[in-house]
């Protein structure tokens, strides 16, 4: 549906002074060419089902922690009995004020896992996947490679300071909800891509700088997903499958309240 109306935005313009409106209702050949985007698509766009996904944590106002695997941006949550069992057992924790660990019960349900309650809203909760299988993805460019997946929840709080908890971790900056660095084993990981979704669905791209670093932009309030990808090229052998390199796979998890109204 988004990468419809994606290129239908390029079609548009070649059609000056016609609405969108018209153009979907009264141009039947074009019409016909939206029809087979799907199949467009499929061409421009190789499938990457798994090599696309990710896993992310929300949670609501009741602190009800949820684990979701899919696109955020692309309102994609996978289901049991489809392509959520590929991931086979998330180990998740909530991180008390001393920055310790106490683990959570991660329950499948039909369309996340479910990490329960969390005490108090000012504590972050992290996850990860490491049973996911060996993935051979040469022909997109990626090799044969063992995904491992990680997430984090940050309520952040101004002042809070954390640390590093997963192999690949994406933290705030002293809480503030514009500055990120991103980890590697604990080393901060420069020059790498960061992808910004926001809770309108609209994505922006920036890159770490040699510390680790980057500054994006949070215009709107809601649920932001923050994503980034770390090749670790490292051979090894997972369930007797052999591959080239780990390729690590992380999110970043916040809400932006909506600004005060005047009284």
């Amino acid at each position: 549906m988004n990468r419809t109306i994606f290129l239908a935005a390029f079609i548009l313009p070649a059609f000056p002074g016609v609405s969108s409106i018209y153009f979907f209702k009264e141009h039947a050949m074009l019409k016909r060419l939206l029809s087979l985007m799907p199949i467009v698509l499929a061409g421009l766009f190789p499938a990457l089902p798994a090599a696309a996904h990710y896993i992310w944590i929300e949670r609501d106002e009741m602190n009800h922690a949820r684990l979701y695997f899919g696109e955020y941006q692309d309102q994609e949550r996978e289901v049991s009995g489809g392509r959520l069992d590929e991931i086979k057992g998330p180990q998740a924790w909530l991180l008390d004020a001393n920055g310790k660990r106490q683990e959570l019960k991660a329950t499948r349900k039909e369309n996340h896992f479910d990490l329960g309650v969390a005490p108090d809203r000012t504590l972050p909760v992290i996850a990860e996947e490491l049973g996911y299988e060996v993935k051979d993805w040469t022909k997109h460019g990626i090799g044969i490679v063992k995904p491992m997946f990680y997430t984090r929840f940050s309520p952040l709080l101004g002042g809070s300071i954390s640390k590093p908890e997963l192999v690949l971790d994406i933290l705030p900056e002293g809480g503030a909800p514009n500055v990120f660095i991103v980890y590697s084993r604990n080393v901060p990981l420069a020059k790498a891509k960061l992808m910004v979704y926001a809770p309108n669905f609209w994505m922006q791209e920036r890159h770490t700088d040699e510390n680790g670093r980057v500054a994006i932009t949070t215009p709107w309030p809601g649920q932001y997903v923050l994503e980034v990808i770390h090749l670790e090229k490292q051979a090894g052998e997972f369930q007797g499958q052999r591959f080239e390199a780990f390729r690590h796979r992380a999110t970043l998890n916040f809400n932006i309240p909506p600004a005060p109204h005047n009284k």
